[in-house]
């Protein structure tokens, strides 16, 4: 393959390419003289425009094993009415060529609507048309549905049932002949950049759709999916014309090779694709868009074809197509190549040229091991590359059968206790992309929770089990939950076949409705704090902690500190007396009844000695270190088994007590027992002093 050349020189590199070919390809003996027991196939040719020239073309090159089907737009003035005297054109270039009157499928659905009429009658309006623009049906032309939109692959409304209506219209018009069927052009996605999880998941929705699949196949002989190809998804250095043609069979068969894989309910699909489904190869050159990205090279172009040829050739053989099924998009354009309208014309001949010779020649040499590989004779064909080019693999998906499910697709939702949710929704998906359930989803609804409930609206009735359908053509439905207990319910939604969906939703208290304090009654004091939290509880007997504002009453006999735990510490600020600590959490409190203590006492010393004939015993009291007033101190003193004396009474200033004996006693061995009582409620303390002698 010639290496691209300068803009200026493309028209020269061009020619001189198409010399060799003409010299090499087809001025062979293999080349003009098809063999009779060639590979049989069926070429379906999309034109928007220059439809004369593709057919003449394509008509030089035929090979005899194969039925060419050339499509004529209709009057661009009115789109309801074929083209007249085109369809005589294409016949007279040979018994194996065949004219479709391309249909607009958005015009007739205007013209349904501005008729008051229905697409039955539609069907058969266009029916009758087709004799009056020279259209022979018995000659084996016949109609093409063009633009079949995604709103019919995705179930839209009434627009599948739309479409079979009109098709039926179509094959069987009043009934007065034959059945008629014909093509249909059914729009995909791009190649590159497409999103083929949700193309998938829509395409398996429709293979189950029996009532469809058993209409086209009654009605319709060939299926062609719009899907055209971009030449940099091709064209990568270092890669064998093999993997080029895996790549491209990925992509051109990328329904036929799911609906192969599909389960028993698609079996209407399954085997009318498999009859019928025509790879709609990308032809159509030069473009940036619309037909995908062909803005390279004529050679390249060329090469391109060939290699699709091969790829369509293949994908037939491994389905076991008796009758090989090939298409083509053809659409020039020059508004992109800056070259002059007669280099353009070159270089868009050479194009149908390779497609006619490499349909030949793969139909002629055809090799079981390798199907198609003809099609890249001579042998520098399906080898062109582009600087950035490469594989895609986002259709590899379509070589399985994702399995179907119903889920909870909303977020998890966040609820307050006793509230109901906003809307929830489940769908139906395929490979987690939501998709048309082909028949209804009965779904049931339950929930981990013993209080949790469901509705089909906001105000209810609420239920704690509840079944909705989703119904067939549609991928959602909604649903509302509501629970009174707090926490992470799960909510399962179970349908057969297609399993169960789960998601844990949150649940959080309603406003709180009472406050408690714990502990609920405490003694502090200076040296002895406490610690209290604060818990909330909602009418529903939803509890939990709580951020309260504090406050003392009364306030002077105590101080609040906050901890990190969101707790706080009371401490005595000691006086004695009892208050209440109070917690607030909106308009709601809730208090604990609180004991202050005075500081904690401690008995310093207790001392006696004789004073002039006199017993005399003191005893000091300190509180933190310091002389401790008005504690009340009682002294018992005895001699031996002999109470001396017994005194009460409160230490003064000094902290102190002072017992002085009436009466004169003598020097002897003197036992005293100090108790500190009274207001503060200090435990006893006992100590002993000896008198002097």
């Amino acid at each position: 393959m010639p290496l691209p050349v300068p803009r200026t020189s493309l028209a020269a590199a061009t020619i001189a390419l198409a010399l060799v070919l003409a010299a090499g390809a087809y001025a062979s003996p293999r080349g003009l003289a098809r063999a009779a027991d060639c590979r049989p196939a069926r070429v379906i040719v999309y034109a928007q425009s220059d439809w004369l020239r593709a057919a003449q073309r394509l008509a030089a090159h035929a090979s005899p094993c194969a039925q060419y089907y050339i499509s004529v737009p209709p009057l661009a003035a009115d789109k309801t009415l074929p083209r007249p005297g085109q369809a005589a054109l294409i016949r007279a270039l040979g018994p194996n060529f065949h004219a479709l009157a391309e249909i607009h499928w958005t015009t007739w659905t205007a013209w349904v609507s501005a008729n008051n009429s229905n697409f039955a009658q539609a069907g058969i309006t266009m029916r009758q048309r087709l004799a009056g623009a020279g259209y022979d049906l018995a000659s084996g032309d016949t109609w093409a549905l063009n633009e079949v939109s995604s709103a019919v692959r995705k179930n839209t409304g009434s627009s599948r049932q739309n479409v079979r209506d009109f098709i039926r219209g179509l094959a069987v018009g009043d009934g007065s002949g034959p059945t008629l069927p014909g093509v249909v052009f059914v729009i995909g996605i791009a190649q590159v950049g497409g999103d083929t999880a949700t193309y998938k998941a829509n395409l398996q929705s429709w293979f189950q759709d029996s009532a469809f699949w058993t209409d086209m196949s009654a009605y319709v002989s060939d299926w062609a999916q719009e899907s055209y190809g971009d030449i940099r998804a091709y064209a990568v250095a270092g890669t064998s014309p093999q993997q080029r043609r895996d790549v491209l069979e990925q992509f051109l068969g990328a329904p036929v090779t799911l609906a192969r894989t599909a389960p028993p309910e698609a079996a209407a699909a399954t085997a009318y694709l498999n009859a019928s489904y025509t790879p709609l190869g990308n032809a159509a050159w030069a473009w940036l868009s619309s037909y995908g990205w062909t803005a390279a090279l004529a050679t390249q172009m060329q090469d391109y074809v060939s290699a699709q040829v091969y790829a369509e050739r293949a994908l037939s053989a491994a389905r076991g197509a008796t009758v090989d099924r090939i298409g083509f998009a053809w659409a020039p354009s020059n508004a992109n190549t800056g070259l002059g309208k007669s280099e353009f014309d070159f270089d868009a001949a050479a194009i149908l040229d390779q497609i006619a010779g490499a349909i030949a020649d793969s139909g002629a040499t055809f090799d079981p091991a390798d199907p198609g590989a003809a099609a890249c004779s001579p042998p520098f064909f399906c080898t062109t590359s582009l600087p950035g080019a490469a594989f895609t693999t986002a259709w590899q998906i379509f070589s399985a059968w994702s399995p179907s499910t119903v889920a909870i697709s909303s977020p998890p939702a966040t609820l307050v206790a006793g509230v109901p949710s906003g809307p929830l929704t489940l769908r139906y998906q395929t490979g987690n992309v939501g998709a048309i359930a082909p028949a209804p989803q009965v779904v049931t609804l339950t929930s981990s929770s013993a209080k949790g409930q469901f509705s089909t609206s906001a105000t209810g009735p609420w239920t704690p089990t509840l079944t909705v359908t989703i119904p067939a053509g549609a991928s959602t439905t909604p649903f509302y939950y509501l629970d009174t207990a707090a926490g992470s319910p799960t909510i399962t939604a179970a349908t057969t076949p297609a399993g169960a969906g789960v998601q844990v939703e949150t649940v959080s208290p309603a406003a709180p409705t009472s406050v408690s304090v714990t502990p609920a009654t405490a003694t502090v004091g200076p040296d002895t704090p406490a610690t209290f939290t604060a818990t909330v509880a909602d009418a529903f007997g939803n509890s939990g902690p709580a951020t309260a504002v504090w406050s003392l009453d009364p306030p002077a006999l105590g101080r609040i500190t906050s901890t990190a735990a969101g707790a706080v510490t009371l401490t005595g600020a000691g006086t004695p007396g009892s208050g209440r600590l109070i917690a607030q959490v909106g308009a709601v409190t809730g208090a604990a009844t609180v004991t202050f203590a005075p500081p904690p006492v401690a008995l310093r010393s207790v001392t006696s000695k004789i004073l002039k004939g006199h017993l005399v015993v003191t005893a000091r009291v300190v509180s933190r270190g310091k002389p401790a007033q008005g504690v009340l101190v009682t002294l018992q003193i005895r001699k031996g088994s002999s109470l001396v004396g017994r005194f009460h009474g409160k230490t003064g200033v000094k902290g102190q007590v002072v017992w002085r004996s009436r009466g004169k006693l003598p020097r002897a061995r003197y036992l005293v027992k100090a108790t500190l009582d009274g207001q503060r409620r200090s435990p006893p303390v006992v100590d002993s002093a000896r008198g002097g002698r």
